[in-house]
């Protein structure tokens, strides 16, 4: 699947403001690395967040977000959000860019 380019381009406008951040094409989707890491992630037209699991996923879904689903059915730690609004994207963001700075 490839990435919604103007779903990129708000979350580039957003991060941006954390510095140095690099974005790396994977597999259709765009990511944008923080510190090393990847912070925030765009496949199709849902962004994602590598939150970890466990609880740290559990809050993230109580939040309004959603298991990031892979193709062929692969479970992993990462909450995503469909279609969300510059105020919700900009919160979600600062707390990814915020735990790839201290991980």
């Amino acid at each position: 699947m490839v990435y919604n380019a103007e779903l990129a381009d708000r979350v580039r406008a957003i991060i941006e403001a954390a510095g140095d951040v690099d974005e790396k094409r994977m597999m259709g989707s765009l990511a944008f690395m923080v510190n090393g890491r990847m912070a925030v992630g765009v496949s199709g037209d849902e962004v994602f967040f590598p939150v970890g699991g466990g609880e740290a996923l559990e809050v993230a879904l109580q939040q309004g977000a959603h298991r990031l689903n892979l193709r062929g059915g692969r479970e992993v730690p990462f909450a995503a959000l469909t279609d969300p609004d510059d105020d919700t994207l900009a919160d979600w963001i600062a707390e990814a860019v915020e735990r790839a700075m201290r991980d």
